[in-house]
């Protein structure tokens, strides 16, 4: 798995760790396109591809998505704290 967790800085920016970085094939100066959802954000490269309209296109069903049992073991392990 190589979901991670990040911090917000002060600027609204967030430093993606090198294992996330090298798992994704994200190099520096590469462009990513951000996309908002209930609740968080996703991150996919902008290289080669366009975009329009929704999810569909980067074949993300949020209900199938590993990223939500990380972030279910979070909010348990948070609550437990």
């Amino acid at each position: 798995m190589t979901e991670s967790t990040v911090v917000v800085d002060s600027k609204y920016r967030v430093v993606l760790e090198k294992r996330v970085r090298t798992a994704a094939g994200i190099v520096k100066g590469e462009r990513l396109v951000a996309v908002p959802f209930a609740g968080g954000v996703i991150l996919a490269s902008a290289a080669g591809k366009r975009f329009a309209g929704s999810l569909n296109r980067l074949g993300f069903r949020e209900e199938d998505h590993e990223a939500d049992r990380f972030l279910a073991k979070l909010t348990k392990s948070d609550a437990n704290s």
